[in-house]
């Protein structure tokens, strides 16, 4: 069994669909789910609970701020709760969806075999990936048996953001929810190790998701679509609805909606389902 935390706003057909693909897809490879959705959309956005095993729900501070909120909610509850059998938590923001199995599965038996206890990937951009500018929070897998010692999550964002806000301005940039994961993780093993012990702990404990890199092209633009990884986020629904179509993912209510409508406009629209 694995733990499947979706955070959402106000992708909410994404989020939908997401959980059918969590409960009929991953549950089916995965012998079972665990799944928890934190959302933090405002009531008039009209969400409902679907198929989730518990729903969290919160006031949105923004979107940095919010996010980790949500993460940090999500994990809260797998970390503080021991379910039987669970020691694997795939996070993904709603509009992340991830359906090639046997790419996620690759993952799982790669961090059981070399016990590492976080998979992500780099933020950079295609010139410098090994650059310190965070992991991937829209997709990561997380040992929640290892999370509960080490306390990586919950992430301060604030106390990230307000320790060096100097440094983000004198860098013309800003505080990320990425960067802040990444600065925890670091953290984590400069407190417990010394000199070369660091940076040898920290990398054997990471499975960098190195085949979804560069997340970002040379000019910074966000690429959206890894096909060969069943990797898609947030593109058009006309796209994710030819992705169903072309996958024949038709498992549940909100799925066969998007792949037998014959104009997807209604898709994300905050009105209640």
């Amino acid at each position: 069994m694995i733990g499947h935390l979706i955070y959402s706003y106000n992708h909410l057909d994404d989020a939908r669909i997401q959980q059918e693909i969590s409960k009929k897809l991953y549950a089916n490879h995965f012998g079972g789910v665990n799944l928890v959705h934190a959302h933090n959309g405002g009531k008039t956005f009209g969400y409902k609970k679907y198929s989730e095993d518990r729903l969290i729900t919160l006031e949105n501070r923004g979107h940095f701020q919010g996010a980790s909120d949500l993460i940090n909610a999500g994990l809260e509850y797998f970390s503080g709760n021991k379910i039987p059998m669970l020691k694997y938590v795939l996070v993904t923001a709603a509009d992340t969806w991830v359906l090639n199995t046997q790419f996620l599965k690759s993952i799982f038996e790669d961090m059981q075999k070399d016990k590492k206890v976080l998979a992500a990937s780099s933020w950079g951009k295609a010139k410098a990936p090994d650059k310190a500018t965070g992991f991937s929070t829209d997709f990561f897998i997380l040992d929640v048996e290892w999370n509960r010692k080490s306390k990586l999550f919950p992430i301060d964002y604030d106390g990230f953001s307000n320790k060096f806000k100097d440094l983000f301005d004198l860098q013309y940039t800003i505080p990320t929810i990425e960067a802040s994961v990444q600065y925890n993780f670091q953290k984590y093993f400069s407190d417990h190790f010394k000199d070369n012990d660091i940076w040898l702990k920290r990398n054997a404990a990471l499975r960098r998701i190195v085949e979804r890199e560069p997340v970002h092209k040379l000019n910074g633009e966000r690429q959206e679509n890894w096909p060969r990884l069943g990797l898609y986020t947030a593109p058009h629904p006309s796209e994710k609805q030819k992705i169903l179509r072309r996958l024949k993912l038709d498992i549940g209510k909100f799925s066969h909606k998007l792949i037998t409508s014959k104009n997807p406009s209604y898709y994300n629209q905050m009105t209640t389902a």
